[in-house]
């Protein structure tokens, strides 16, 4: 039997479409619906929404019909809707929207010839090619502010631009560009000598790459996007069909809106949402946004884990229970490994070493890393019940592990020979690429042995960094992120859904992370930080790792992956500044998960927190030796804290809907005459070996005023908390 020529086409189309998304090696499985949740974005009483374009931020443009059903532009922000009608056009189009605000397309004069037109602070201007004849604009960047589009000259050839350069498809009859990233990469298609369509690529060097040889069944073929992920959209009509749309996310199928006649897709932005157009049974044409259910770096919510009392927390790592292990400074300044366990604190030196660092935390309680000896020699370090022991791989000289393996137990990392050579190491296996100056294997996930990837990087013969994977018969597959020189490049996670995330430094730059996952890459950020470290990923997509503060504190992370809806929700951020002494905070936004009173300590360095409780019509103190993590931090409370440096933070969450949750006014500001007064003061303690005192209370007494504080013993602990909101001081020396 011969399959369908549309079947064949679409495996051709397949082939093409695939090598446009030249991310990773990943999986081409069948792309359906279930990996979009589609919204329908209308206009009350505009039944014909052709929606073109739209920006990163949710704004959108396109074209629609007046009153009189001419063919106007429009554009859609912050949900209002204007029409633009270029002076004397027959019609006028937007097709692209830049997150600046301006909007691009064409307008058809009374000849029937099509002239570029732009809007800018609300005004059309025409924009012409040179030496054009007719010029229709399609893209606009923003990272470089350039048009993209095609245009005609005198003989009647149509040739594509972006901003001042031409594009054109060698032995091509016609070529249309569409878009262009912010790595330069141009996207489009073209008509061949035989008059059929097909797609190009076009990297930023000038270097077509043209796919396959089209299908004569097509009427047409456009990519009309591409983001910076390397995800590419393509829309088409077979003669006689109706339009449609595929996706290279996370593999090739029709892309369409459940019940349509037809889905057009027009662009898709940097989270991998696409938007486009759709046409109901009753022919009304709607706009919609689809917004891919995989995981993208839209869709994490993040929350930070501190330690009260700890300002360098560099958490490397977790496990699936959320444990964590990591790298912190003792009172010393040495640098020495710590884990987190059921909130539990603990730091591990190993003896004699000059620093200990924890890279590996295994579901078992297993942590691992690396020493450095008191002759600057790494060696492998493992922590066993409550041990730590030293591990050597084989004929090492310097051995570092970086990655457990929780199906097989095996450690993972790389050692240095006696002749200098570095390479990866997962149990007893070594881990070398072909030609590579070193190997750097980091983790392992496997159901069983017999299917353990490896996945780590290498530097190549000159000195370039690339991400491989390896597999147990010893073939890998490699992958070259960038042609920038970079200063490290290391994939430090994977899991077993093959989401991957890897950190890396350009020269000159701070240190970056990228998620990969089957809908491109993106960069993963704390909102507010100065920097952002990715160390781990975990089975349910969540992904943990270490951000620095402005105020050079360094905290922990881990990130959730909650969907589109609640990460937008929750992705508010504040800014708060507070100096050095007594401070009285609000919670400005509702957190994704509840703060209590030692992760607030935790988030804004405080030694101490103290909250009004109605109930006891006093103060009630926490403080970091507490046996217990305190009370809960609500919206609509202020709270005192104690700083021992100036902070300046990001809190990060969701406005709160509750009127009885807002936060409350602004204390009054401090003033030099209330900086330095203790008009908040706690008294904690433990009483030893006296656990029958369980329930009874600890009375304070201020000597030179006889006013008294008191506070219930717990675990032989107890906290007395006074303050006075004047701002008075309520104890002197």
């Amino acid at each position: 039997m011969f399959a369908p020529k549309k079947t064949a086409s679409l495996i051709r189309m397949f082939a093409w479409l695939v090598c446009l998304n030249a991310v990773f090696l990943m999986s081409a499985a069948a792309q359906d619906n279930a990996d979009y949740i589609f919204e329908t974005i209308e206009v009350p009483g505009v039944d014909f929404l052709s929606l073109t374009a739209s920006s990163d931020f949710e704004d959108y443009a396109g074209y629609t019909r007046s009153a009189a059903g001419k063919e106007v532009a429009f554009t859609l922000i912050d949900g209002v809707f204007k029409t633009y009608d270029f002076p004397g056009s027959q019609k006028t189009h937007f097709y692209a929207f830049g997150n600046d605000g301006r909007a691009a397309g064409h307008y058809m004069d009374s000849e029937g010839r099509y002239h570029g037109v732009i809007l800018e602070n609300g005004q059309l201007r025409q924009y012409d090619f040179p030496n054009s004849v007719e010029t229709q604009i399609y893209g606009l960047s923003d990272a470089t502010g350039a048009l993209t589009g095609n245009f005609k000259d005198a003989a009647g050839v149509r040739r594509g631009f972006t901003g001042e350069e031409i594009i054109e498809v060698s032995g091509a009859t016609e070529t249309f560009a569409d878009f262009v990233n912010s790595s330069g990469v141009a996207v489009g298609s073209y008509v061949n000598a035989e008059g059929v369509y097909a797609a190009y690529r076009r990297t930023a060097d000038g270097r077509y790459r043209p796919f396959g040889s089209g299908d004569p069944d097509l009427e047409y073929l456009f990519i009309h996007g591409i983001n910076d992920a390397g995800i590419a959209l393509a829309r088409l009509k077979y003669k006689g069909g109706v339009p449609e749309t595929y996706v290279v996310a996370p593999g090739l199928g029709p892309f369409k809106k459940p019940d349509s006649v037809s889905t057009e897709g027009w662009n898709i932005n940097q989270d991998g949402s696409v938007v486009g157009y759709y046409e109901t049974e009753d022919g009304r044409r709607l706009g919609f946004i689809a917004y891919p259910t995989t995981p993208s770096a839209a869709t994490y919510v993040y929350e930070s884990i501190d330690v009260p009392g700890v300002d360098f927390l560099e958490l490397t790592a977790s496990s699936d229970f959320e444990d964590y292990a990591g790298n912190t400074r003792n009172a010393d300044g040495k640098e020495v490994g710590f884990t987190l366990m059921d909130g539990v604190f603990k730091t591990y030196d190993f003896p004699g070493s000059q620093k200990t660092q924890f890279y590996a935390l295994g579901n078992d309680g297993r942590a691992a890393g690396h020493a450095m000896d008191s002759e600057g020699l790494y060696h492998g370090v493992v922590l066993e019940n409550g041990q730590l022991r030293r591990y050597d791989f084989p004929g090492a000289v310097q051995t570092f592990l970086r990655g457990i393996n929780d199906a097989t137990g095996n450690l993972t990392g790389d050692f240095i020979d006696a002749e200098g050579v570095r390479r990866g190491f997962s149990g007893e296996r070594i881990i070398e690429i072909p030609g590579a100056a070193e190997t750097y294997a980091e983790f392992t996930t496997a159901d069983h042995i017999a299917s353990e990837v490896v996945v780590g990087s290498f530097v190549d013969a000159k000195g370039a960094y690339i991400i491989y994977r390896y597999y147990r018969d010893g073939r890998f597959s490699s992958f070259a992120w960038t042609t920038e020189e970079l200063e490290y490049l290391f994939q430090p996670g994977r899991n077993d859904a093959g989401y991957y995330i890897f950190r890396y430094k350009k020269m000159g730059d701070i240190p970056r992370s990228n998620l990969v996952a089957p809908t491109g890459i993106t960069e993963l950020r704390f909102p507010g930080s100065v920097s952002t470290e990715v160390w781990n990923i975990n089975q349910d997509n969540s992904i943990v790792g270490h951000y620095d503060s402005p105020d050079g504190r360094r905290h922990g992370f881990i990130a959730r992956h909650l969907g589109r809806k609640v990460s937008r929700r929750f992705s508010n951020t504040y800014t708060v500044t507070l100096p050095k002494g007594l401070n009285m905070i609000a919670m400005p936004l509702k957190p994704a998960a509840p703060l209590n009173a030692k992760a607030f300590a935790g988030l804004i360095g405080s030694t101490t927190v103290l909250k009004m409780s109605e109930e006891k019509q006093g103060f009630v103190g926490w403080t970091p030796d507490a046996p217990n993590d305190g009370f809960a931090i609500e919206g609509g409370k202020g709270y005192i804290v104690n700083v021992p440096a100036p902070r300046h933070f990001v809190f990060t969450g969701a406005p709160w809907t509750n009127s009885a949750d807002t936060a409350p006014s602004a204390a009054p500001p401090l003033t030099a005459e209330t900086l330095n007064e203790a008009w908040a003061f706690v008294v904690s303690g433990h009483l030893k070996g006296r656990s029958a005192l369980e329930g009874y209370k600890v009375v304070v007494r201020n000597a030179r005023t006889n006013e008294t504080i008191s506070a219930p013993v717990h675990k032989g602990y107890f906290a007395a908390a006074t303050a006075d909101l004047s701002r008075r001081s309520v104890v002197e020396a």
